[in-house]
């Protein structure tokens, strides 16, 4: 009897558990593509996960980290040729999934954050020109960095193996 009340709680536990494991994936699932439409915000931890996982499937993460003010436009522009660019790729027959608005503001606050905000050293008129009709950035351009909870979370720390420009 006492075999038989122990054997019906362990398939319980195990019932209980396998269950539990299987709404899990599909909430995780749904949970992000709320956050990918910007329904709901990142969390700085996972701004930073998809910084490095959707970059990190064109092109080797460390050039993201060598990426410096001398090299290039700040990253709010260079993310928006990111979403242009894998459009282009995908009329090519690329398989890349398109950036959404959240993910591009969420992956341009996370490079700003932990490589350096340039925005500063650019005019807003040529940025906003770069830019184009990409209201989600243009929104972020005009939006100030003590504004921008990713980026000002990871103000004081820098990604590995990067150098990170003080900027003012």
């Amino acid at each position: 009897m006492k075999n038989t009340a122990i054997v019906i709680g362990v398939l319980f536990l195990l019932t209980v558990t396998a269950s539990g494991v299987m709404v899990y994936a599909p909430i995780e699932k749904i949970s992000q593509k709320v956050k990918s439409e910007g329904y709901l915000p990142y969390t700085t931890d996972e701004a930073v996960s998809l910084a490095y996982e959707r970059c990190g499937t064109c092109h080797d993460v460390d050039k993201v980290l060598l990426y410096c003010s001398r090299c290039g436009p700040p990253f709010i522009v260079t993310i928006h040729f990111m979403k242009k660019y894998i459009e282009l790729a995908n009329l090519d027959g690329g398989r890349l999934e398109p950036l959404t608005d959240a993910e591009a503001v969420a992956i341009s606050q996370v490079w700003n954050g932990l490589i350096g905000n340039w925005e500063g050293d650019w005019r807003v008129q040529d940025m906003r020109k770069l830019l184009g009709s990409d209201q989600a950035l243009i929104d972020l351009l005009e939006t100030p960095v003590a504004d921008r909870p990713i980026e000002l979370s990871l103000a004081d720390k820098a990604a590995p193996g990067s150098y990170k420009e003080q900027t003012q």
